[in-house]
């Protein structure tokens, strides 16, 4: 079972991972955005079918959004990446004074009044939101990016995400703690950052 489980926050950690392909995509915005700026053109290229997000035409105002957009794919997606890895923000200079089994009982503690509460009601306040972007078709009043409920989706998806991490970790945690085999794991040790 708990094989299961790390495999359960392996797979949501793989989204973060998979999102790091967005970093090549926003440099490669930012510098077309910077050319285009330079040879004072608006819109890049036109087609006739209309495509999802970008409309029947690539100009500087979608790539200007498209920039923001990417960089909130890449932070919605990486959250669960970096509590997987253990490289998020924690209490470092309390939690390395602790033991590997007391750094495991507040990470459940932490996980279950903490994560998954706020993440539980975030995933449903942005279900909604998102929702309510693609009822109303929203999309930019200034020439950008269509279709905004797509980039919205990333809201809940990062969030459900986490609360798919946190049940997976609470549940293993649990059962590593309730039954002799707890073996400290070295990811679960806080990071020194050295001087």
């Amino acid at each position: 079972m708990v094989r299961f489980l790390k495999a359960v926050e392996s797979g949501c950690a793989w989204f973060g991972k998979a999102a790091a392909w967005t970093v090549p995509l926003l440099v490669l915005g930012t510098c077309l955005t910077i050319l285009m700026v330079q040879l004072r053109m608006n819109v890049l290229v036109e087609w006739d079918a209309r495509l999802p997000l970008f409309g029947e035409h690539l100009s500087l105002s979608n790539l200007t959004e498209l920039q923001w957009h990417l960089f909130a794919v890449m932070t919605m997606l990486g959250g669960v990446y970096a509590l997987h890895d253990n490289s998020h923000v924690c209490v470092d200079f309390l939690a390395c004074r602790f033991s590997p089994r007391t750094r495991a009982i507040v990470t459940l503690l932490g996980d279950l009044l903490l994560l998954l509460p706020f993440t539980v009601i975030m995933t449903l306040y942005a279900w909604d939101y998102m929702m309510s972007a693609f009822h109303s078709g929203e999309g930019s009043s200034y020439g950008g990016l269509s279709d905004r409920w797509i980039i919205k989706a990333f809201l809940p998806l990062g969030f459900g995400l986490l609360v798919v991490f946190g049940v997976a970790r609470v549940l293993r945690i649990g059962i590593q703690l309730s039954t002799s085999s707890f073996i400290p794991e070295a990811s679960a040790a806080p990071r020194r950052v050295e001087e």
